[in-house]
């Protein structure tokens, strides 16, 4: 028998499983790359310094909906596969953890494991913190693992993302909208350290315009304010595209396979809003992700190789 592993980050649901959220996100080096002691002692300061602020966020958008996108979405592909495959989910910061599924998997005589975080591009603080976490869980214990590290090249993530935005143009009346490609920031010294993420961000945004026929952009979200983070910024971006009278936009979250808080927050309660109210954008909009979508599945079907 086989195993299938999807994992994704998680969320909170509460305002105390916030606190811990942001404790364990905090201690992972792949997001704060300082030592134990330090790590230990800024994610203490940080989980209980923001839990409250950030816990009213995801409150108003009724908890965090990732995990029970990433449940629907097992399920969906668990009936798409023959018995002889059991899917599972497990989350970066919030149980079952990945250790948890793993352990889950070997209890029931499942050594066979294919891993696949549900992050389109491959990046050093989601995949590759994954791939540790993999690691540490499978040390010594002769577990035959296959770990996919990306797949935004795949054709039926091109599909999922162009069927999606042909919908959302219609819907939306739109003529010929300027495609906004949005992802999350990260710091710069990431990429200095190798980090290909943004490559992969481009490079979706490439392939998925030029199949629609329509003009493009990539930006970057959510960045911190410490620090220096890749850009170019989404409202920067949107400041520029108001000046020359864009006046249909249509942003696509492309770092994301599911809602999130970046997407139901930042994109739809702040930036949205800022390009309508602030630069008197005509038409701007954000393409929805819905869960379990049947493209997607495809997408994951294909991965796993059925």
């Amino acid at each position: 028998m086989t195993g299938v592993l999807l994992v994704n980050m998680g969320g909170a649901r509460s305002s105390k499983e916030m606190k811990v959220f942001l404790s364990r996100m905090f201690n992972d080096p792949f997001i704060l790359p300082f030592g134990k002691t330090g790590r230990s002692l800024l994610a203490f300061i940080i989980s209980n310094t923001r839990y409250k602020k950030s816990w009213e966020k995801y409150r108003s958008i009724g908890g965090t909906p990732i995990i029970n996108a990433t449940v629907r979405t097992m399920e969906a592909l668990q009936n798409e596969l023959p018995e002889e495959y059991k899917v599972r989910v497990a989350f970066s910061y919030t149980e079952p953890l990945i250790g948890e599924s793993i352990n889950a998997f070997s209890n029931e005589g499942i050594n066979d494991i294919i891993v696949i975080p549900l992050y389109p591009q491959s990046g050093y603080s989601t995949t590759r913190s994954v791939e540790n976490d993999i690691k540490k869980a499978t040390e010594n214990r002769g577990l035959k693992i296959r770990f996919v590290k990306e797949f935004y090249q795949n054709k039926y993530y091109v599909e999922f993302w162009s069927k999606l935005i042909r919908k959302h143009i219609t819907e939306k009346g739109y003529s010929n909208p300027f495609l906004l490609f949005s992802a999350h920031s990260i710091p710069k010294y990431m990429v200095e350290k190798g980090d290909t993420y943004p490559k992969g961000i481009e490079e979706s945004a490439r392939l998925i315009a030029n199949g629609l026929g329509l003009d493009f952009g990539h930006v970057y979200q959510s960045g911190m304010q410490r620090g220096e983070w890749i850009g170019p910024d989404i409202k920067d971006r949107l400041k520029e595209m108001a000046a020359g009278g864009k006046d249909e936009i249509v942003i696509i979250p492309i770092s994301f396979v599911n809602e999130n808080l970046e997407t139901l927050y930042d994109i739809d309660k702040e930036i949205v809003p800022f390009g309508v109210n602030e630069l008197g954008i005509k038409n701007i909009s954000r393409v929805k992700i819905p869960d379990a979508d049947d493209t997607f599945i495809k997408l994951l079907k294909n991965i796993i190789n059925y």
